[in-house]
């Protein structure tokens, strides 16, 4: 050990580090406009079923299918960065504003791949420009990625508490939509911000090995290969949370006769939570090592699936006590997000720039975010619409339980749904079967993390390996 193992780590300028804080606010208040209830827009104002959600939502994960073959390409051997994220977000907030005056199906659709083309690249990317950036990234981007968190909490109180107050019934419902405007303005915004941000170069070197061959190769080591499968099975079951959880909380909530706008407020009980775990999401990865604090947080997926079955059978019961457990377990679930986002996805791209070469860092980062945010996301929204389209009915007779004989009514809640042309009709969702197909997935991938992803940490060792070589 020389004498300058024992010096602390270097400390990033606190401008610098504040202007990355701004950075991740203003990246996330914009997908916190419309995330936590779009889903519940399009079905109760546009009039989408399950399957049509389903679409929508395999929809936005197709940009990311391009990110490590374009993006990643880009940033890595052509463009800056900042002027990268600039154009996605000039582009993105003009599409968003096109979303806010759209309302038929394909239209909506079309444009949702265009939108995730070019805003879920900018996630990994200011991933990547922090990192370039930080002279600790362990300790000092949990603290900057938390300004993310905030940013995308703050637009729920805005839209719910000030454009939407007051509102009830069907202006509620068209009211929603605001959310995608409030999207596009920032998103314009942040477009502007981008090209004020520390310039990020590409790095010059080894100009002949393209950067996605270089994160391909990392794919023959075990650690990064489960790591990548396991992203991209609980990704599946991010895509249940998000697009079931307003259409879910609604359910909760009418069951009590609580009128207004509370959904996305509710929502952002995550992300407050999320605040938490990334600050001291740094401190527990030193401490305890990646495979425990990712495996709480695969864990923490699991059990808020089993949380929102269980509190859908209990909210069955219209009487106050009820719906006072019901409404606090959905609570606790809302707040298990923390530590999903924190312990595995947040800490998982900490360690995908652990064991990155430093000169594809960009590739990496989008490359893992691939199969977070572009094929599971993909799957995750074919398969979460089709077992909503599965576990709802037009009828008792023709619910699951019904064909399968399962006697229990409990957690079979009757909505009102609107189709594309307007018409009404009642419906039956059954939400316990919603939520124990998401939790049977997390079960798969904890187990599978669990059994095959390396007990010793091996993130520094691969860093230098891949220097050398």
């Amino acid at each position: 050990m020389t004498d300058t193992d024992n010096l602390p780590a270097e400390r990033t300028e606190t401008t610098i580090k504040t202007r990355l804080c701004l950075m991740m606010f203003l990246q996330y208040f914009v997908q916190g406009c419309y995330l936590p209830i779009i889903t519940l827009y399009l079905i109760q104002a546009l009039g989408f079923s399950a399957w049509q959600i389903g679409v929508f939502g395999a929809a936005l994960a197709v940009g990311p299918l391009l990110a490590p073959f374009l993006f990643g390409q880009i940033v890595d051997r052509h463009y800056a960065t900042e002027r990268v994220l600039a154009f996605c977000h000039l582009s993105g907030g003009v599409i968003m504003l096109a979303l806010f005056v759209q309302q038929r199906f394909w239209p909506v659709v079309i444009l949702g791949v265009l939108y995730s083309i070019l805003y879920v690249p900018t996630m990994m990317l200011t991933n990547s420009l922090s990192f370039q950036h930080l002279k600790d990234s362990d300790k000092e981007f949990p603290l900057i990625r938390l300004w993310g968190t905030i940013g995308f909490v703050v637009p729920a109180w805005i839209a719910e508490g000030v454009f939407l107050a007051n509102l009830q019934g069907e202006a509620l419902n068209t009211g929603r939509g605001v959310v995608l405007a409030m999207a596009g303005v920032v998103g314009l915004f942040m477009a502007a911000y981008c090209l004020t941000l520390p310039h990020t170069p590409p790095v010059k070197s080894d100009k002949k090995d393209l950067a996605p061959g270089k994160v391909l190769k990392m794919l023959r080591y075990r650690h990064f290969l489960v790591l990548v499968t396991v992203a991209f099975i609980i990704s599946i079951v991010h895509k249940f949370y998000f697009q079931w959880n307003s259409p879910f909380l609604s359910a909760v909530l009418k069951q009590a006769d609580v009128t207004g706008a509370w959904e996305q407020r509710i929502s952002s009980i995550g992300q407050v939570f999320e605040v938490l775990v990334m600050a001291v999401l740094g401190f527990g990865i030193k401490k305890y090592g990646f495979k425990t604090v990712m495996l709480v947080g695969l864990l923490s997926y699991l059990v808020r699936s089993l949380i929102f079955a269980y509190a859908s059978t209990i909210g069955s019961v219209v009487i106050v006590k009820g719906f006072t457990v019901a409404i606090a377990l959905t609570c606790l679930g809302q707040a298990m997000h923390g530590l999903c986002f924190g312990c595995f996805l947040a800490a998982a791209y900490i360690y995908v720039d652990k064991v990155a070469p430093l000169d594809v860092r960009g590739s990496m980062q989008t490359f893992f975010g691939t199969f977070v945010f572009g094929l599971g996301m993909f799957a995750g929204g074919f398969i979460s619409g089709t077992i909503g389209d599965f576990f709802t009915s037009t009828g008792k007779e023709t619910l699951l339980r019904t064909k399968w004989n399962i006697p229990s009514q409990s957690g079979i809640i009757e909505f009102t749904q609107k189709n594309l042309v307007g018409e009404t009709s009642q419906m039956l969702r059954d939400w316990p079967g919603i939520w124990l197909s998401s939790a049977a997935i997390a079960l798969f991938a904890t187990l599978m993390f669990w059994m095959l992803f390396p007990k010793t940490d091996t993130s520094q060792r691969m860093a230098h390996t891949e220097e050398m070589s």
